[in-house]
């Protein structure tokens, strides 16, 4: 029995032994699974902190910028501090009078801001954000609905408009050559027919006093061998004794015709010369001419080849573009703008006509050549006649073969000649417009300068010292946020045209390419709708009424913070110069429109050219008279055809849709926001990255849980018998 209870209290020892290892490594695994729960609660605790931190310090904005621009950058408090006051107030300290399941300690907590307003890219967002939901209600209520159905007219304007410009151009220089064909042609003719008709009438004489010539050199050659004799028999008389007076007087008379004789083979040699001469220079005259006219032809047979290809493309493009609803105004103006394009072909002329040309002045050059082989055989001829008998009537018929030679090419080329004639009347009768047309495109210059003239009053305006310190320094502002934001200067933009018809080409372009952008806009084109929509709600502009004040020279303040918008779109650093542009734009817009306008008014002109003229005129003069309502009373009506009242900030709306987008825009909206608020967007920053570094002190196994680490990720590090870690967040305005 002893031996059985010695037994049983061996294995009661055992028992409590493994009982007591039992519980401790329980009681180790509870110790370790509570501080493995406290550091969870203390992870999550920790960056949800350090989150509301960075909200904290992010709630705190700028007021004045909120409240002006719209636009959200931090301000008030320091942040650091809004930051750690946050993180400490949503922890339990240690210090706490109840029982405190997790003791956090804040250690380093810091607040980085970055991303500033400066930035485009940050600009550009917070102004999409401010805007996405107002603009396009905006715009489709203020500007698409005044600008619907303009631009299918326009779009066949501005094509009626090139082609008929194109086809001037090349009518022009076709024309041109034309002048200078015939110029040559008439030259030739004249010049020709002047200097063979001196060179003929300088040989009648030595033709007409051939006969005498000839007669009166026999009869001195008579003389001579009569005298001769005498002076042979003399010697022998007087050897023979015979008184010498009476010898004497049987001497015969001795040449008489010796200087006239002389003369006339001098006049004969000279009159050959002259002949030669005009024959050689017949010839050159008539290569060149030949050579010149040709190559006049050719130009005018380019010209109007060229005419050609702009009628077949014109024919291609309305093709391609024709079609899609319209409603009936409009249809009717497209089959007017149709039938003018139409019209231009009738200034293109058929191949016959420059082959007839060609041969007529193959003929000319022919005729030429052969006058001038005819006073080079009557130059031989007389060349000949000196010393010569019986060439009189090979003179009179050289003679007269020249003379008929020279009156038929006289006839058809000289001054007055028939083909000449028929030439400049064919020439001519194509040109019955011209005059008018002239006329036309001479009046539309002069109104071009006076309109030019007046848009120039509008930069007049110079400004007070105080308006030109405040223009210098905002410019300043642009180019260091321009440079900051390393984005290229932009071309400056071309002064207004010299010619007229270049005017209203590139006012016509710039109107489709704006109601194109339009067009994008309301289809959901973004940045450019959502920056002309905040520009013209945020910013201040130049209204018609202080315009009309400042051309009529009243006192009115130029500062940069009363035309705003203006600055951003043209960047021109003179108190006036952006209203003047701004003007000046709206004068290239309406100019395009009243010239559509003008192609419809006018068509009954009938030449497509002088259309084109009557509409120019018709553009310019409308334009002004458009000028002077908005300034009057601050409304266009948009066209005569679409009776819809426009206001100049309309206008500036569309020109900001067409550049007010790019980098150098927003960095003089920037530079305008930062002079009038005397911020530098530098350091005006909307996004915020907190860093926060807590503790948690451990409560059973600091020591085995730092051997843990070492094998496994806590997520932080053990420092004596705390867990540390460190957590970041970020928060932006957009």
């Amino acid at each position: 029995m002893s031996h059985i209870r010695r037994r049983s209290g061996r294995t009661s020892g055992s028992v409590s032994v493994y009982f007591i290892a039992a519980t401790a490594s329980l009681f180790l695994l509870t110790s370790l699974l509570i501080d493995f729960a406290r550091i969870a609660a203390f992870r999550k605790q920790a960056e949800l902190s350090v989150k509301s931190g960075v909200r904290s310090a992010m709630s705190s904005f700028d007021p004045i910028i909120y409240a002006k621009y719209g636009l959200f950058i931090r301000g008030g408090e320091a942040a650091n501090e809004l930051f750690r006051t946050t993180l400490e107030g949503n922890s339990s300290g240690e210090d706490n009078e109840a029982f405190s399941f997790l003791d956090t300690r804040w250690g380093q907590a810091e607040v980085t801001e970055s991303r500033p307003l400066a930035g485009h890219d940050v600009f550009r967002r917070q102004v999409l954000e401010e805007m996405k939901y107002k603009a396009p209600i905006d715009l489709a209520i203020e500007v698409a609905s005044r600008f619907k159905g303009l631009s299918g007219t326009m779009k066949e304007a501005t094509r009626t408009v090139d082609l008929l410009e194109q086809m001037r151009k090349a009518y022009d220089r076709r024309e041109k050559a034309f002048d200078d064909a015939y110029d040559r042609q008439r030259a030739h003719g004249e010049k020709v027919a002047q200097k063979a008709e001196s060179a003929i009438s300088s040989a009648g004489g030595v033709v007409g006093g051939y006969d005498d010539y000839v007669a009166k050199r026999e009869e001195d050659k008579s003389r001579r061998q009569a005298l001769e004799r005498w002076e042979a028999e003399r010697d022998a008389r007087l050897n023979a004794g015979e008184d010498s007076e009476e010898i004497d007087k049987d001497k015969p008379e001795g040449p008489r015709y010796g200087a006239e004789i002389a003369a006339y083979e001098s006049r004969a040699a000279s009159t050959a010369r002259e002949l030669g001469k005009a024959a050689d220079e017949a010839r050159a005259e008539s290569d060149k001419f030949v050579s010149k006219a040709r190559e006049a032809l050719i130009k005018a047979t380019q010209s109007n080849d060229e005419m050609l290809a702009i009628v077949e493309r014109s024919r291609r493009d309305t093709g391609a573009t024709s079609g899609g609803s319209e409603d009936a105004l409009e249809s009717e103006h497209r089959q007017t703008m149709e039938e003018l394009r139409r019209s231009a072909e009738d200034l293109i002329l058929p191949p016959a006509f420059f082959s007839e040309y060609d041969a007529e002045i193959d003929r000319q050059y022919s005729q030429g050549l052969t006058l001038a082989g005819e006073l080079g055989s009557l130059s031989s001829l007389i060349a000949s006649a000196p010393g010569s008998t019986g060439m009189g009537t090979a003179l009179s018929s050289g003679q007269a073969r020249a003379s008929d030679c020279l009156s038929e090419f006289s006839d058809d080329y000289g001054a007055g000649g028939r083909i000449i004639a028929q030439r400049k009347e064919m020439l001519e009768s194509r040109r019955s417009y011209e005059a008018e047309r002239k006329q036309a495109e001479a009046r539309a210059e002069s109104e071009w300068r006076s309109a030019g003239s007046f848009l120039g009053s509008f930069s007049a305006g110079a400004g007070s010292d105080e308006e030109k310190v405040s223009f210098e320094r905002t410019s300043v502002l642009y180019t260091e946020n321009r440079e900051w934001n390393r984005s290229e200067e932009e071309a400056r933009r071309t002064q207004r045209s010299e010619a007229s018809s270049q005017g209203r080409d590139e006012a016509m372009t710039s109107v489709n390419s704006l109601l194109d952008v339009l067009e994008g806009a309301v289809e959901g084109v973004r940045d450019q709708l959502y920056f002309s929509e905040y520009a013209l709600g945020r910013m201040t502009h130049f209204p018609p009424s202080s315009a009309k004040e400042l051309l009529s020279g009243g006192e009115i303040s130029l500062s940069v913070h009363g035309q705003e918008v203006e600055y951003i779109l043209y960047g021109l650093n003179h108190p006036s110069g952006n209203i003047a542009a701004a003007y000046g734009e709206i004068f290239a817009f309406r100019l395009a429109v009243r010239t559509m306008e003008g192609l419809i008014e006018c068509r009954s002109a009938g030449h497509p050219l002088l259309v084109l003229a009557a509409a120019l005129v018709y553009g310019i003069t409308q334009s002004m008279a458009d000028m002077g309502a908005l300034l009057g009373t601050g409304k266009i009506q948009l066209s005569k055809y679409l009776k819809v009242d426009t206001y100049y900030t309309d206008y500036l709306r569309l020109f900001l849709l067409l550049h007010g987008g790019g980098s150098n825009p927003t960095a003089r909206a920037i530079a305008v926001m930062e002079h009038g608020s005397g911020l530098d967007f530098r350091g005006a920053y909307t996004y915020a990255s907190g860093e926060g570094t807590a503790s948690v002190r451990l409560w059973f196994f600091p020591g085995l849980l730092k051997a843990l680490a070492r094998v496994g990720d806590l997520g932080g590090s053990i420092k004596g018998n705390r867990y540390e870690a460190t957590y970041t967040a970020d928060h932006s305005y957009i």
